[in-house]
């Protein structure tokens, strides 16, 4: 409900798209992971079952345990509370305690609920995908649920994208990418290409020749170089090249060499200390965007991360002049900044005229990501003018039958669990192409519960967010040291505990209520008021229900009671429910199966 422009509370009757938005958690997560139970789970002591839960739509749980940008945490209601519920960590505690990474690898293919089985009836068609980051893995993976083979061209020795390319070493253990990895491989009918750069060692139309369908995958592994005079200077290098090299390839040797960094994400956070593991002296990161009102872009903890290990971080700095002197890189000149974006939202940068030198030996630029997109020259597939692979938003099928796209070569960059997500959903309509059936959709079908004596004390709204405690590293010294510390049982208990448990709300039975306020009266979150119908302002739906309540006559429609309820305030504490004198307000919560229904048009 809300106060309307005319001073009437504007309200909506629920429907199953109500209570299945009111966990915003869910909802926020690009894969619909169930977060909301997989804390209920751990709070419970049940590691094994939130283990299972957060693994049921997302065959790349672990690596979302440890670097997810955590969209689920940005719409966590527990906000508005104090401080959100520290989703991404808990995750990262189940994982260590059940995932891949621990040894068993056929487990955890047992938890997920995407179409298809762990042993389905092959249909002898065959899908080349090529790129083996997550979006190439996840659709590899819930083909094979549906029994369609596929073989995986990954042009580097070794799989992970970005994982392994983009994410330094100290941030993402190799071996639990390798184990993610190895866990979706245990389908015997997907196969993996190494060292197979399509366009060198085979072309993309050999390919569409030799198989039923394509994935372009590739994602946006090539750095930008910002457009400026001077950034020719064989000092300006590309973040990505330099990470590529610092994680797969040869590190750079940066003793004695002060660095800069152009950018504000995390990918220039990635490239900044990894300049200090590079054995960089002094390292400085320059972004237009100001952290003290929320403009950086990227985590809080990488932020922290790097200001812990020394990075220093000048931000509302933009660059402005490329300084060389006498032939040789001097610095970078910045401008402090105005205002990033305009009126309209849009980036249009602004400056004041006050400008300064950090001065540099090596300028790193980590402003922007591409792909190299040669391999589909004359091949019929649309390239868009943002250096995307132009495709149908319904089934991300290309200007090519047969051929698809997924992650951030079709959608530009985005989140790993963005990149998992268009990975499953290119693999639907891959199914469909392939089968020439109707494409499927995933539908989540709600079920409702009374709680019989629902009671939960207040004490778990006292629990303060914890962050993982991190241990003191060199990063020079110790370049590959993982100083994350996952919390223990107890302290992953007591976060869990902070869940609002969004999925229980309080109904009321109108027949036995007698009016007498004392659930509203209780409410410690003023969620709750009753209101005459002339206090509302409603539409045809309420209106139907209220004639079948009370009858046509607009007089008694109009003096009946409503009681109307906030979910945006309501902290699920039952206080309403304990209150009744006549149980007409009780607590109910609902779940969830998720099944799979023809797509709409």
């Amino acid at each position: 409900m809300s106060l309307g422009d005319s001073s009437k509370y504007s309200v909506t009757l629920p429907d199953a798209n109500y209570y299945e938005d009111e966990v915003e958690c869910r909802t926020g997560c690009p894969v619909k992971t169930d977060c909301r139970g997989y804390l209920l789970a751990a709070a419970k002591g049940d590691f094994r079952e939130g283990y299972a839960i957060s693994r049921a739509t997302n065959p790349f749980a672990s690596i979302c345990g440890k670097v997810c940008g955590a969209p689920c945490e940005a719409t966590c209601r527990r906000k508005d509370v104090d401080e959100t519920l520290s989703i991404r960590n808990m995750k990262g505690f189940l994982t260590q305690k059940h995932g891949p990474e621990t040894g068993d690898l056929k487990t955890p293919l047992t938890y997920s609920t995407v179409r298809g089985s762990l042993t389905p009836k092959l249909t002898g068609k065959k899908v080349a995908i090529i790129g083996g980051g997550c979006a190439g893995y996840t659709c590899a993976h819930d083909l094979a649920r549906l029994g369609h083979a596929s073989t995986i061209f990954e042009r580097h020795p070794k799989s992970g994208g970005m994982l392994i390319q983009g994410v330094p070493k100290n941030r993402l253990s190799r071996p639990v990418v390798q184990a993610e990895i190895d866990s979706i491989l245990q389908f015997p009918h997907i196969e993996v290409r190494h060292n197979q750069d399509v366009g060198v060692n085979i072309s993309f139309q050999e390919l569409v020749a030799q198989y039923d369908a394509v994935l372009i995958a590739v994602g946006l592994a090539v750095g930008k170089i910002l457009p400026m005079p001077n950034s020719d200077n064989p000092n300006i290098h590309s973040g990505l090249k330099f990470l590529l090299d610092f994680n797969i390839g040869t590190p750079w040797n940066l003793t004695g060499r002060r660095s800069i960094v152009i950018g504000g994400g995390d990918v220039a956070f990635d490239v900044a200390r990894s300049a200090l593991r590079s054995n960089a002296p002094h390292v400085e990161l320059c972004c237009l965007e100001r952290e003290a009102l929320g403009e950086m872009r990227g985590s809080a903890d990488e932020r922290e991360g790097g200001r812990r290990e020394g990075v220093i971080i000048n931000d509302g700095w933009g660059p402005a002049e490329i300084v060389i002197e006498n032939g040789k890189l001097k610095g970078l000149m910045v401008q402090k900044v105005k205002r990033v974006l305009d009126a309209n939202g849009r980036f249009a940068p602004e400056y004041f005229e006050e400008k300064r030198l950090v001065e540099g030996d090596d300028i790193f630029m980590a402003v922007g990501q591409g792909s190299d997109l040669k391999f589909l020259e004359n091949s019929g597939v649309k390239i868009t003018r943002m250096g995307t692979i132009e495709h149908d938003p319904v089934t991300l099928q290309t200007s090519v039958p047969g051929v698809f796209t997924s992650g951030d070569v079709a959608y530009g960059p985005k989140l790993f669990i963005n990149a998992v997500a268009s990975g499953s959903f290119a693999a639907l309509s891959i199914d469909s192409f392939l089968t020439k059936t109707a494409r499927q959709e995933k539908k989540r079908l709600l079920s409702f519960t009374e709680i019989e004596d629902y009671e939960r004390s207040a004490d778990y709204l006292n629990i303060k967010r914890k962050n993982r405690d991190e241990l003191p590293v060199n990063p020079a010294k110790e370049p590959e040291k993982n100083t994350t510390v996952e919390y223990t049982n107890h302290e992953a208990c007591g976060q869990s505990e902070r869940c609002l448990a969004c999925h229980i709300h309080p109904t009321f039975e109108g027949n036995i209520c007698i009016l007498c306020g004392g659930c509203v009266d209780v409410c410690p979150s003023y969620c709750l008021s009753m209101k005459t119908l002339d206090q509302l302002e409603y539409g045809e739906d309420v209106k139907k229900l209220a004639v079948m309540e009370f009858g046509d006559k607009e007089e008694d429609i109009q003096s009946a009671s409503a009681m109307l309820f906030d979910p945006l305030k309501c902290i699920r504490c039952g206080m309403c429910a304990i209150k009744c004198p006549t149980g007409a307000c009780k607590m109910s919560a609902n779940s969830f199966v998720d099944t799979y229904v023809e797509a709409r048009l």
